[in-house]
């Protein structure tokens, strides 16, 4: 296999695992934790990076606990999500960058997590990927309807018996699981794209979560062929040309489901249209 067959591989298979997820992302409404974690994964990179060990372990392990810090944080009663992810973001990324300033420059391994080098990718990589879909095939699978449940209705699957908390983690552990994959291909800023893009471009369609979850794959896989194929073509930086294919495709799909909405709306207007025909007076008493 050819570094461009990885490299298409790796697309498509971030495409489907990235789509698989991002449903979940956008109906808990954490795009933010995701780039939060984008970052915030940079101080585990750097030390294995410093240690010489695996980077994947490293940012995993990383990300591990800055999942568990966000949860703690927000799970005090003055302390918002949002807020608690913030704080870990600031300080996960300063930390990042304080522990590079100390090497005397970037290795390249490093250089892939920060700006992504799919065209690099190995059969590591690929391995990586597969293990992060099995994770996320599983989440769904077993607890897809929970997650549903949690999404649209907190204070009902609490009252139900089910415990937040656990779902919570198991949801944020496994988007950590597909960020620590998805980073050395798509780097770390682009790599939100992978994640939050294809449901994007999937809830214009749908609001059925199954139908929205197909799309969404369909969505990221076409978005990483297309993107890397663009890339090799024109010799541009893969990581971009994937996140720009993923942007226009949800421009597209904006235009065309806001047009046909117009014309939907338009055509039963004109099936039954407001009777313009005065009222009758109401009659004498």
């Amino acid at each position: 296999m050819t570094a461009v067959d990885r490299a298409l591989v790796e697309a498509v298979l971030l495409g489907v695992v990235g789509g698989m997820i991002s449903v979940q992302i956008v109906l808990r409404r954490l795009p933010f934790f995701t780039l939060a974690m984008t970052h915030a994964t940079f101080p585990g990179v750097v030390l294995a990076a410093v240690a010489g060990i695996n980077l994947y372990a490293g940012g995993g392990l990383f990300g591990v606990l800055i999942v568990l810090g966000v949860l703690a944080l927000s799970r005090r009663p003055a302390q918002a999500m949002s807020t608690a992810i913030g704080i870990v973001l600031s300080a996960g990324f300063a930390l990042g960058v304080v522990l590079a300033s100390t090497r005397d420059g970037f290795s390249r391994d490093l250089t892939a997590y920060t700006v992504g080098q799919i065209l690099t990718v190995g059969t590591g990589d690929l391995i990586a990927v597969t293990v992060a879909g099995a994770i996320v095939a599983v989440l769904l699978l077993g607890a897809g309807r929970q997650l549903t449940f949690r999404a649209f209705d907190p204070g009902g699957y609490a009252a139900a018996g089910y415990r937040p908390a656990l779902t919570d983690l198991a949801l944020l552990l496994t988007v950590e699981a597909v960020i620590v994959v998805a980073v050395p291909a798509a780097g770390a800023i682009l790599s939100v794209a992978v994640l939050v893009g294809p449901a994007a471009i999937a809830r214009l369609w749908t609001h059925n979560i199954p139908a929205m979850t197909a799309i969404a794959v369909v969505a990221g896989a076409s978005s990483g062929l297309i993107g890397v194929q663009i890339s090799i073509r024109y010799d541009v930086a893969a990581g971009g040309t994937i996140t720009l294919v993923t942007g226009t495709l949800f421009v597209l799909s904006l235009a065309t489901t806001t047009a046909w909405n117009a014309l939907a709306s338009h055509y039963r207007r004109s099936r039954h249209p407001a009777s313009t025909l005065p009222s009758e007076p109401a009659p004498a008493r």
